[in-house]
């Protein structure tokens, strides 16, 4: 038997679009900028990993998922040493997601377990990958609305933070009037 690969502990590489929009969010792709008023990216974010953090949480709020892109050679790679320093988060982000997601028609205790068992039971190695995928679409669906909402129409840093007051004030109404204690204990019964 297989053990199953531990969650976040190697590289991870986003291709494509959602590369370019990740970058585009994190500071960490922001050298040689130098002119404010053409920003090579929003610096929105620190890191890499802080993007992909969020990019969870914004995906599965808004459930929406995207499928990796090939539509071009852009890369953007997240190292093991930032998943490990992240780790607690980046698996409680995980199992939230994934104990979320209602794609499938799934018993509760079928959700439970898909959230809590499958990526340490080395039987279920490949209901884990799909799991790993599923989390990682609703990641790049997260990418896709972050970039949409913080950077539309906007061309500089003072309405980028504008911007990011307006969507983070919009985002807090929004889950001030979800009840996810009431969601939870349905999931929980």
């Amino acid at each position: 038997m297989s053990k199953n690969p531990g969650l976040f502990e190697s590289d991870y590489t986003i291709n494509g679009t959602h590369a370019t929009r990740l970058k585009f969010l994190a500071k960490k792709n922001s050298r040689d900028d130098d002119e404010p008023d053409n920003p090579k990216s929003a610096k929105i974010f620190e890191r890499y990993i802080d993007v992909y953090m969020n990019a969870a949480v914004w995906g599965i709020s808004y459930r929406r998922r995207a499928k990796a892109d090939t539509s071009s050679s852009d890369r953007a790679r997240i190292y093991a040493d930032a998943f490990i320093r992240e780790r607690d988060n980046c698996r409680f982000l995980y199992r939230l997601v994934i104990l979320l997601d209602d794609s499938e028609k799934l018993t509760q205790d079928e959700r439970i377990d898909r959230a809590f068992r499958y990526d340490t039971s080395p039987d279920k190695i490949d209901e884990s990958k799909k799991n790993w995928e599923l989390f990682n679409d609703y990641v790049r669906g997260g990418i896709d609305i972050m970039y949409e909402k913080f950077t539309a129409d906007c061309s500089n840093r003072d309405e980028y933070f504008e911007r990011i007051f307006s969507v983070m004030t919009e985002f807090q109404k929004e889950l001030e009037g979800i009840d996810y204690e009431a969601e939870l204990a349905k999931l929980i019964g």
